[in-house]
């Protein structure tokens, strides 16, 4: 499953996410296109910075805190931030060979609002095909992925069920989650 996120996050975020609220599904055909020829064709080191160029990954961070992030102080978030951004990068990193020859086709896209869209695609691997949704926002005129979700799991909701698990521990706090993601 992690190697189907994986290689799911590395397409759609390896092409800008310039979707315009006019014609996303067009748009969003294009990029998916030409992130799966960038991926296919990326050198290993590159694909995590590929992937990570357009996630917003301060957002799924946040997130993934809930109502834990309330009581959290500036530099604390911060920290976590980057743990959270260090994790996401050795993962893909560790699974970067297992996305060359990945095809990928849009197969819907469907407007939340001019500034969200979900983003569906059918991803034909070496294990056979599957379908992976994409949630792409726009945030000060730049759009991001925030969410993907593959075999009717997303990433983001299921990262923050596993950090609710860590915080809600007795005595647990952010050394503790940061251990578990560093």
């Amino acid at each position: 499953m992690l190697r189907a996120l994986i290689i799911s996050s590395a397409l759609l975020a390896s092409a800008p996410l310039a979707i315009a609220a006019s014609n996303q599904a067009e748009t969003a055909e294009a990029l998916v296109s030409v992130a799966a020829i960038d991926i296919a064709q990326s050198e290993r080191e590159r694909v995590a910075d590929a992937v990570l160029s357009h996630v917003d990954t301060r957002a799924i961070a946040n997130f993934t805190l809930g109502r834990y992030g309330r009581a959290l102080e500036a530099s604390e978030k911060d920290r976590y931030v980057k743990t959270f951004e260090a994790f996401l990068r050795r993962q893909i990193q560790a699974n970067a060979d297992q996305f060359r020859g990945v095809e990928v086709e849009v197969v819907n896209t469907a407007a939340r609002n001019e500034r969200d869209a979900i983003v569906t695609t059918r991803l034909a691997t070496d294990a056979g095909p599957f379908n992976v949704r994409w949630r792409v926002i726009e945030r000060g005129g730049k759009w991001s992925v925030v969410d993907l979700e593959v075999a009717g799991i997303w990433l983001a909701i299921e990262q923050r069920a596993q950090v609710a698990a860590i915080l809600s521990r007795p005595g647990a706090d952010i050394d503790d989650l940061i251990a578990q993601f560093g």
